[in-house]
């Protein structure tokens, strides 16, 4: 009789066998729950913009083309023109979020500094944006430095920001600043005017936009009647434009920012001053220039770095978005802040990630591209003004009576009155009126 004998499991089986048991139940647990992937943090980009201050319409602006910018790659992966070539693999940048931690920086360097510091410091953001203005990005250009971060300032252009100074992180999209109101040298020149007044603010881009044309007029043979700054604080510009006039020039240049550009013109129509072009910075691109001025605004002429009517890669859908998103107009502000995200934007994506800061430094420093804005290149590595910009143009335009018949796709008329480019030559829309008809004409 063979007896039954009940074979036991060697150790190896065993442990096999647990495995599987345990693997198993582990399953079973799991069953009927789903798993969900971990979403991915966020890439923090810092900004110390003016939100407050002198400077807040403009920060403002640039700030609210930041944000466009970040929510259409947080949408579609890319945004716009010749960046899309690069692909648009799916919502974010490199797959991930972009998220800005934006601080008010009220118009003063001083404060901006703080911010930085605070920024890069206590919040570790992975990047930075520049702020609003030559004063305050002239302050942060050494930070950049120090913390060996990269910085695109989009609306700064003042010589004392590169000029000599062999900037290694701290790059610009805007052209030097003396060829702002360039043109209205040039054109004054070509109809005959003789004598030029200056009157600008007393702050780092005003005195770089406009002492350098000083040199420039002396040179074009113009009699230079006036070359005198103003306070930074001034709140009533009728002295200073009553002195300008009191010279009768031919051309009347400078200003500062908005509120000086509304100011002037208000001073300039209440002492009846009228010579034959006037030629303001920064606000006459701006369309609360004409909404608060009305028809004063008539024949006045100013610098812009971008209109929606100019055919740049991927400018009518930036226009396009803009408007969906803030129902107004964009200026050259915002379409600046929005091509600083594409230039940020295209040296991420070379890189291949957001880490490595030498590598997103020298792609700033490399690139030549064309944004929404126009074109990006700037001196490379070595160069004395490394970092400023070269590659992009600046046009001079005024306002003028808008015909319905004649305006072109995206040119819109605001109190009856249109923005025109009267140079240079081969962008120019439109003819400049010269010499000033007078107010109210």
């Amino acid at each position: 009789m063979k007896k039954n004998r009940k074979k036991g499991l060697s150790r190896r089986d065993f442990l096999k066998k647990s495995l599987i048991g345990t693997a198993a139940l582990g399953m079973t647990a799991l069953a009927g729950k789903t798993i969900y992937a971990q979403p991915k943090a966020p890439i923090k980009i810092g900004v110390a913009i003016s939100l407050t201050g002198a400077w807040a319409r403009e920060g403002e602006l640039e700030v609210g083309g930041y944000k466009l910018w970040g929510k259409v790659i947080n949408e579609r992966g890319c945004s716009f023109g010749e960046v899309e070539k690069l692909g648009c693999p799916g919502p974010g940048l490199l797959g991930r979020p972009v998220e800005f931690v934006v601080y008010d920086d009220k118009s003063d360097p001083s404060e901006a500094i703080k911010l930085i510091r605070r920024l890069v410091v206590s919040d570790k953001v992975d990047l930075i944006l520049g702020p609003y203005g030559s004063a305050v990005s002239n302050a942060i250009a050494p930070l950049a430095e120090d913390y060996k971060i990269p910085i695109i300032t989009p609306l700064a252009n003042a010589p004392v920001i590169w000029e000599g100074k062999k900037r290694e992180w701290f790059v610009g999209v805007l052209p030097p600043a003396w060829r702002n109101l360039f043109g209205c040298l040039v054109l004054g020149k070509e109809k005959g005017a003789r004598t030029v007044a200056f009157i600008y603010s007393d702050t780092a881009f005003p005195i770089g936009a406009t002492r350098p044309l000083v040199a420039r007029a002396k040179e074009m043979g113009m009699q230079v009647v006036l070359d005198e700054a103003y306070p930074k604080e001034t709140a009533d510009w009728e002295p200073i434009l009553s002195k300008a006039w009191s010279q009768k020039p031919d051309l009347i240049m400078g200003g500062g920012y908005l509120p000086d550009s509304i100011g002037l013109v208000k001073a300039a129509k209440a002492v009846n001053a009228t010579p034959k072009m006037f030629g303001f910075l920064v606000g006459p691109a701006i369309a609360d220039f004409t909404k608060s001025l009305k028809g004063d605004a008539n024949y006045m002429t100013g610098e812009t770095f971008w209109e929606p009517f100019v055919k740049t890669p991927g400018n009518l859908d930036f226009y396009r978005a803009y408007l969906k998103e803030y129902n107004s107009e964009p200026s050259y502000h915002a379409a600046a802040g929005f091509a600083a995200g594409q230039i940020l934007e295209r040296a991420v994506k070379e890189v291949g990630n957001f880490e490595d800061k030498k590598a997103l430094r020298d792609k700033f420093y490399s690139i030549k591209t064309t944004t929404i804005f126009g074109e990006y290149e700037v001196n490379p590595l070595g160069h004395p003004d490394s970092g400023w910009q070269i590659g992009k143009a600046t046009n001079l335009i005024q306002w003028q009576k808008a015909d319905p018949k004649k305006l072109l796709p995206n040119q819109v008329a605001i109190e009856g009155m249109v923005k025109q480019i009267v140079y240079p030559a081969g962008s120019k829309t439109a003819d400049l009126i010269y010499p000033f008809p007078g107010w109210g004409k």
